[in-house]
């Protein structure tokens, strides 16, 4: 029974023996390093609103009433679409009749002198100042057709597709001539008026690309260029604006964006973010070689979609620890799997 003991005392023993000569290990994750362009962005919050060139103002080039006004703001509307229905108001309807009815009595005057002419009652001087008269009268009449005086009811019809982007004035309302009754967007390009903190401004250029999406859409983007920067602070935003054009209309006017302006682009070597540690050394990264753990000081650059760019005196070969490098420290025996 004693020589049993002692014989398992010793297993024991030896056993323990073991497990003091193998160093802790650490279980960790890796990847690999690897290399890919990132970009610096600056970022902006803008609406986006149709293009200042694609907007056509409505108006009338006589006054008037408007009858009735089947449009509202926001309204999508097809080449040819009723925007409005306008009466011509009695003085310019007056104004067209006297000058149809010059025009008359101006053709019947020539004919007058030029029958008085051929029986040498009448000089040249008087057919010509006939013929002069008529002219007067029928450009004067042609003034009036162009600005549609002649038409006591008239549909205003779109000019082309577009939405309505604005109404300035209401069903019933009294006209005078020019007066601008709505706005008309037409489809295609638009912009983003975007604020960016002033001390950004000067990494900022024209022809930059931009990126810009929904805040609450993330998923659909339209990519622009930056079209001007602004020299001044804007009063109520303190903000200074930059100028983006998009080309098309991926995104719908009145739309609240973010943007993202890229600075610029370089090759790097990257890991995910959680691979970088820093201490009062400074950061650093962990790779694995032959099964532990070797600390390396590295400088970090461009951040990019969860990975950050990294120049040291690493082993692009080798990989790194992602995560479970909080534990680690340098030499420490690690093994891969789920920390």
């Amino acid at each position: 029974m004693k020589r049993r003991v002692l014989l398992l005392l010793a297993v024991l023993f030896a056993a323990s023996q073991t497990l003091a000569a193998e160093p802790p290990s650490v279980a960790v994750e890796t990847v690999a390093l690897k290399q890919q362009s990132m970009t610096a962005a600056l970022s902006g919050y803008g609406v986006v609103s149709p293009d200042t060139r694609a907007r056509e103002t409505i108006s009338l080039p006589r006054p008037g009433q408007i009858v009735s006004l089947p449009v509202s703001a926001g309204q999508v509307v097809k080449k040819g679409d009723v925007l409005l229905r306008f009466g011509t108001a009695a003085d310019a309807g007056l104004a067209y009749r006297q000058a149809l009815e010059a025009q008359d009595f101006a053709r019947g005057e020539l004919a007058r002198t030029e029958q008085l002419a051929s029986q040498q009652l009448a000089t040249q001087s008087q057919l010509a100042a006939a013929k002069k008269a008529l002219a007067d009268a029928g450009a004067a009449l042609q003034a009036q057709e162009t600005i549609g005086a002649g038409r006591a009811l008239e549909n205003m019809v779109a000019p082309f597709d577009g939405v309505v982007w604005s109404i300035l004035a209401a069903q019933g309302e009294r006209l005078a001539a020019a007066a601008p009754v709505l706005t008309l967007a037409r489809n295609g390009k638009s912009r983003v008026l975007l604020g960016i903190e002033p001390d950004q401004v000067a990494r900022l250029r024209p022809g930059m690309a931009v990126d810009v999406a929904p805040l609450f859409d993330r998923g659909r983007k339209a990519t622009g260029r930056v079209a001007q920067v602004f020299g001044v602070i804007n009063p109520q935003t303190q903000f200074v604006d930059v100028l983006v054009e998009l080309p098309d209309r991926l995104i719908m006017p009145g739309t609240r964006v973010r943007a993202n302006i890229h600075l610029e682009s370089r090759t790097a070597w990257v890991v995910p973010r959680s691979a970088v540690l820093t201490d009062d050394q400074g950061a650093y990264i962990f790779q694995v070689r032959a099964g532990k753990a070797q600390r390396i000081s590295v400088r970090t650059g461009l951040e990019q979609d969860g990975l950050i760019a990294v120049q040291g005196a690493f082993d692009p070969r080798q990989r790194v620890v992602s995560l479970g490098n909080y534990e680690l420290h340098d030499g420490m025996a690690v093994r891969e799997g789920t920390p």
